[in-house]
């Protein structure tokens, strides 16, 4: 019970999961002295709106779920009501405007039964350019964000490493979607040699057919990797950042993958897909499904992706040594150090390269 409530589920809600009236479940909580406020952070309005403006200042278009998965990160558990009245106080024409840009239209029903029966993945190459790449993974009945993972390769054996992660966490799916890049073959013979041949358990097609990725690419671009695309194009500009040296390169992956890494982590927070994973985790699922299963045809348009990316990593002149790994700039900064510490970080490589 008390995991539901963590969860964000009301006991009217627990009630009807476990199958019991809302009297036994307010017994239970009452017999372990268990209260759902006291569950959540004690903080006041003002200070739940300063930390509010605090990360719309790093995020400004972030909405009050973005916001709400953000204050999880930092350990503060606030009702969802709370969290969106605060957003509403802190930035009242962002919030208008974000509602204006929404648009809504009938969607037909999406066609797979329940949690877990199939997993869309994909890869972003939105910051390619500086040879990083975002590996993605949504359960398409819930669109609970199962894995985002943020890498400088675009290799099949770190798509797989992904996967495996999110499977250990959230269960292996019984069917997976792709495109038919490479980078997604280790990922098919997985799913085949769990789940069996002649039944789908890895559907590949266009990325156009992987509408249901495309919503979660645009939020993370919105909140997350525009940010960054900015911020190198910037430091060219500056003549600070090279695409083309190696140096520079492996210096930015060394300091800006953990950064980009938790600016990602911050995104999969919204508990209201988890809530509908939970939910329904438990419905049947068919044994046989054609080539078509799992494809939202009224979902938003996807850009054709150009599949089988080689990715090469960054490579110095010679191996570097435990030692001078060690004697590198911690990559651990706040953000707005970011860009001093890759420069530190690069002087440094240049002398040990010398």
């Amino acid at each position: 019970i008390e995991f539901y409530l963590v969860c964000g589920y009301s006991c009217v809600q627990i009630a009807r999961l476990l199958g019991v009236s809302e009297r036994t479940i307010r017994r239970r909580l009452e017999h372990y002295g268990i209260r759902a406020k006291d569950l959540y952070t004690d903080v006041s309005d003002e200070e739940l709106d300063n930390i509010v403006a605090e990360i719309q200042r790093n995020c400004p278009n972030a909405g009050y779920r973005i916001i709400h998965g953000h204050l999880r990160t930092q350990g503060l558990r606030i009702q969802t009501l709370r969290v969106r009245e605060s957003v509403q106080r802190v930035d009242p024409v962002g919030t208008q405007m974000r509602a204006l840009s929404i648009s809504t239209r009938h969607r037909r029903q999406y066609s797979v039964p329940g949690p877990n029966a199939m997993w869309h993945i994909d890869g972003n190459h939105k910051l390619i350019r500086w040879r990083f790449v975002i590996h993605g993974g949504v359960d398409g009945f819930s669109r609970l964000i199962v894995y985002l993972s943020a890498a400088t390769n675009n290799r099949a054996s770190t798509v797989l490493d992904s996967f495996i992660g999110a499977a250990e966490r959230f269960g292996i799916p019984s069917r997976v979607r792709s495109d038919k890049g490479l980078e997604n073959i280790e990922v098919a013979h997985f799913m085949v040699a769990r789940s069996g041949e002649n039944r789908n358990s890895h559907i590949t097609g266009r990325s156009v057919h992987n509408q249901r990725i495309e919503r979660l690419w645009r939020d993370v671009y919105e909140q997350v990797l525009d940010k960054f695309y900015c911020l190198f194009y910037g430091m060219e500009s500056e003549s600070l950042l090279d695409p083309d040296n190696e140096v520079h390169l492996y210096a930015l992956h060394w300091i800006f993958l953990p950064q980009l890494q938790r600016h990602l982590t911050l995104t999969t927070g919204s508990q209201s897909p988890l809530q509908l994973w939970t939910t329904f985790q438990n419905d049947d699922d068919p044994d046989k499904v054609d080539g078509e299963f799992g494809i939202d045809w009224d979902g938003p348009s996807c850009s054709v992706k150009i599949e089988g990316v080689a990715v090469p990593q960054a490579q110095l002149q010679r191996e570097r040594t435990a030692a001078e790994i060690d004697t590198l700039p911690n990559p651990g900064v706040v953000f707005t150090e970011t860009v001093d510490t890759y420069c530190e970080t690069l002087q440094q490589l240049s002398h040990l390269l010398v």
